[in-house]
């Protein structure tokens, strides 16, 4: 089952680079409600995510007593919301953990539409987990009302904030580039938009001309990615950022 129909419906020949593209270690929000269980010899244990990569996943097996051993075929089963996939996969590292142990999955003999289903999935928790701030002097202050902070993270995505310039420098509005995909809300108007790059001409081309989905599917999907992304926000993310971006992702 495909997490998107529309969003990241990227052919073979781009998942290799995708993979080593998101060859790090991302480790879910604990607010996301990602779950997992462990197939193998018969048996279905479940599993606490301790990481995701573009190339197989760790996971911190609750039974102590699973038969493993390294180079083992498994399978995974991941579950989120109404989503639900089962990966082959194949055991690259056994380890005690505390009580339980520590199993490295690798996947790279998923198929195709295994490795795409997966890597759609990967999306918000890499995304989420990667933004970190680019430096003050580097954001070009270009709106004399406004104080802009910029954040970005894997998967050519950029968060854009803008504070006011009056007391208390309340956050006014925020601009989310996801990829190809947009979203954008204000404090005012409460109002969350969504739309697809139309020109990649320039940042301002972006934005003066966004591609709105009329039938509804793809908005939809760019807003459930948002609220996917939103629980696996990077530590580094100020409070006040992260609770203005949660207010529109309920």
């Amino acid at each position: 089952m495909q997490l998107f129909r529309r969003l990241f419906n990227f052919p073979q020949g781009e998942v290799k680079q995708i993979e080593q593209r998101l060859n790090h270690r991302f480790t879910p929000g604990p607010a996301f409600p990602l779950q997992a269980w462990l197939l193998t010899g018969g048996k279905e244990s479940p599993a606490k995510i301790d990481n995701l990569s573009g190339n197989g996943l760790g996971l911190i097996v609750l039974d102590p007593a699973v038969p493993a051993e390294i180079g083992q075929e498994v399978r995974v089963k991941l579950v989120l919301a109404s989503y639900q996939q089962t990966l082959r996969g194949r055991l690259a590292q056994v380890r005690p953990e505390g009580k339980n142990r520590f199993f490295g999955v690798d996947l790279s003999r998923a198929g195709f539409l295994e490795k795409k289903n997966y890597l759609q999935l990967l999306q918000p928790v890499a995304i989420g987990q990667s933004l970190a701030a680019v430096p003050p002097e580097r954001v070009v202050q270009n709106e004399p009302q406004f104080i802009k902070q910029v954040y970005r993270g894997e998967e050519q995505s950029v968060l854009t904030v803008w504070l006011e310039k009056s007391f208390g420098t309340p956050l006014h509005s925020f601009e989310f580039e996801m990829h190809d995909y947009f979203c954008r809300a204000d404090a005012k108007s409460g109002q969350f938009e969504a739309y697809v790059r139309e020109s990649t001409d320039s940042h301002k081309a972006k934005l003066s001309n966004p591609v709105f989905d009329i039938s509804g599917d793809l908005q939809t999907e760019i807003r459930q990615l948002f609220r996917w992304i939103v629980p696996n926000l990077a530590r580094n993310i100020p409070d006040d950022v992260r609770a203005f971006l949660q207010r529109f992702a309920n």
